[in-house]
């Protein structure tokens, strides 16, 4: 089990750093174009047209390990969830987000792990079946310096029908 959660640890790792780190495809880069216009809800943070990568390399990488690191507790959870025939969350097979915005002058990140639920099967063998909700864990942390500092403790997220997130009660 602690090969699988280390496996896990890096497999995420890279999926986050490859996100993070990879030009961004046409549907974040609408999204990012939303975060730096001053017509969006989120405010104005810079004029003109979105950056691909707009943190420093060395940042994104420290980024990328301080989430992996920090999701690995969860990850370990949701396979014990599984492993005890609990409805579970699939973070092995996360689709993974950033939204990176400035703000006062430094960068703040939120990142969204999201995954489908599953009921594990009886046999304890494959996913299970799907419940059809998706899930989403949100980090949110805020480049002071060098360092990562969390702004708030990582949280679940539903996400209903219309495919926008809600908080978990």
């Amino acid at each position: 089990m602690a090969t699988k959660a280390c496996t896990t640890l890096v497999a995420a790792g890279l999926i986050i750093a490859g996100a993070i780190l990879a030009p961004v495809s046409a549907r974040a880069i609408e999204v990012k174009k939303d975060l730096y216009n001053n017509s969006g809800p989120a405010g104005p943070s810079a004029s003109g047209p979105a950056k691909e990568n707009p943190i420093p390399k060395a940042a994104a990488q420290q980024l990328s390990d301080t989430i992996a690191s920090e999701s690995d507790s969860f990850v370990s959870d949701e396979s014990e969830k599984k492993s005890s025939g609990k409805t579970y969350v699939d973070l092995e097979h996360a689709k993974f987000l950033y939204l990176p915005t400035m703000k006062g002058g430094r960068w703040t990140v939120i990142a969204k792990l999201q995954a489908a639920e599953y009921t594990p099967s009886k046999s304890g063998e494959g996913k299970g079946k799907p419940t059809g909700k998706q899930k989403i864990l949100v980090f949110n942390y805020r480049l002071d310096g060098s360092k990562w500092t969390e702004v708030e403790q990582p949280k679940w997220e539903d996400v209903d029908a219309t495919g926008t997130a809600a908080a978990a009660k």
